[in-house]
């Protein structure tokens, strides 16, 4: 699993940051959250195919975090595209894509399912591949969702000794044995997982949380998580204007990492405020949550697995 922060910028691009996007890199697919003016080009950079989309997340309707959408399905027709592309977000979404493809006389030449979240909806849950997506409403200026991103399980890890004090050669029924199932061995003897395969290793668990203020949906969304990534627009001299805008100070975002015990901490969605010096959100933030980091466009984190 690899995160790419495509763009950690706020509400206008900067010569350093470019609007919210982020990328998730899973069993070789990619699933967006945001995607704004820009998008295109950062996956460019990142070298990054919009082929292996498989999933947008969009987290609300402002422009800053979707401008990018109608952009990126219009080049992935005229670069004929056939696979199927899921979208999912707030309700109006899909309204706002049909219009500008109305407007613009373009046409998806793959099949395009968007799935729009309500405001009062129970939390909805959504199967991508090997994975399941959560969305739960966040607290902002308008309708805004978050995603808790959550991993199957993994097999066990192979214990390839015992396999050999058995007698089990290298090739399918190792294979087998690793996907849960039994094997009989050519003279008659029966192994079970169990014998070779310890436990199930627990799936890597991501929370998305950007444009909001601290609110319980956060924090369930954040719980124990191996990473969150959070809104962290401004330093905690500038918490009435977080508060007036519905966004988070580093601090805050910080004190949401350490109540919902999360491995790893990245503040995203930079105001332009701080585009020559992000030491006062990075001081503040590493007091409360001693590993937290702030984000820069095209950073590359590589999520281990907890075994």
């Amino acid at each position: 699993m690899r995160l790419i922060f495509l763009g950690t910028g706020a509400s206008v691009p900067m010569p350093n940051r470019a609007l919210p996007a982020m990328a998730l890199l899973h069993e070789g697919a990619i699933t967006l959250f945001d995607c704004g003016e820009g998008t295109q080009f950062q996956m460019l950079r990142a070298g990054l195919s919009a082929h292996k989309i498989s999933c947008i997340c969009i987290s609300h309707l402002h422009g800053d975090h979707l401008f990018g959408l109608p952009g990126l399905l219009a080049s992935q027709t005229l670069m004929s595209r056939t696979s199927p592309l899921h979208i999912i977000g707030p309700s109006g979404l899909g309204e706002y894509l049909h219009l500008c493809q109305r407007l613009t006389g373009t046409s998806p030449s793959f099949a395009l399912r968007i799935t729009e979240f309500a405001p009062g909806q129970e939390p909805m849950r959504v199967r991508l591949r090997k994975a399941t997506l959560e969305a739960r409403p966040l607290e902002h200026t308008s309708f805004c969702l978050g995603f808790r991103f959550v991993e199957d399980d993994r097999p066990g890890k192979f214990d390839v000794s015992a396999a050999a004090r058995l007698g089990i050669p290298a090739g399918p029924q190792r294979a087998a044995l690793v996907r849960g199932e039994a094997i009989r061995l050519p003279d008659g003897r029966l192994v079970e997982p169990e014998a070779v395969v310890g436990p199930p290793r627990p799936g890597r668990k991501l929370a998305y949380c950007v444009d909001t203020r601290p609110c319980p949906s956060a924090l369930q969304l954040a719980d124990g998580a191996d990473v969150l990534i959070h809104d962290a627009t401004f330093a905690a001299d500038e918490e009435e204007r977080a508060v007036e805008t519905g966004h988070s100070t580093a601090r805050q975002a910080a004190e949401i990492a350490a109540q919902a015990r999360v491995r790893s901490l990245f503040l995203t969605h930079i105001s332009a405020r701080y585009v020559n010096d992000v030491a006062p959100l990075a001081k503040e933030s590493q007091a409360v949550f001693p590993g937290a980091v702030v984000t820069y466009d095209l950073m590359t984190v590589e999520v281990a697995g907890r075994e």
